[in-house]
């Protein structure tokens, strides 16, 4: 698996193919991911994934979109498509239904994967959190000035679509 090398990052970055086939392989579902546009935090309601070295300073960040958040949970808790796209609807207005979260932690929690690489410090995901809201300085460093970032278009099958960018130091 090829990992991004960008601007001196201590944590590498996945490609596009990578995040992929991992989503499609944990989701069971076809999934497809394209370059994106630049995903804000400051412009709607997402979720960010903090993921931390062992000794605990900051290491990267997965910023999500409701969307794909709810349509990622939803895949993998085997939620019907249906009642996905309704809780997808609502989502991206506010926030996740609990359930929803809890499934879509799961996830995030996998694609630490990516992050870790045998050359570079373990990484762990820590937390998830909603946005607007409480952010740790650190974690909020990573994504104000991050060192490498992605920013891709995910499509979960008939789950749906959305944004998921992922930063490093």
């Amino acid at each position: 698996m090829a990992m991004l090398a960008q601007r001196g990052t201590t944590v590498p970055l996945p490609p596009r193919a990578s995040v992929r086939d991992l989503l499609g392989d944990l989701l069971g579902q076809p999934v497809r991911v394209d370059e994106g546009a630049a995903f804000e935090l400051s412009e709607v309601p997402s979720l960010l994934a903090a993921y931390r070295f062992d000794q605990g300073g900051a290491a990267a960040v997965a910023v999500a979109s409701l969307p794909f958040a709810a349509g990622a949970g939803a895949a993998i808790g085997m939620v019907p498509v249906a009642e996905a796209r309704e809780a997808a609807r609502i989502a991206s207005a506010a926030e996740l239904d609990e359930e929803l979260h809890e499934f879509f932690h799961e996830v995030v929690n996998v694609l630490a994967k990516l992050l870790n690489s045998p050359s570079t410090p373990h990484v762990v995901l820590r937390e998830l959190l909603p946005v607007p809201g409480e952010v740790p300085g650190d974690i909020a460093q990573v994504v104000l000035h991050p060192a490498g970032r992605v920013d891709y278009r995910v499509t979960v099958g008939d789950y749906g679509t959305g944004a998921l960018t992922l930063v490093a130091r």
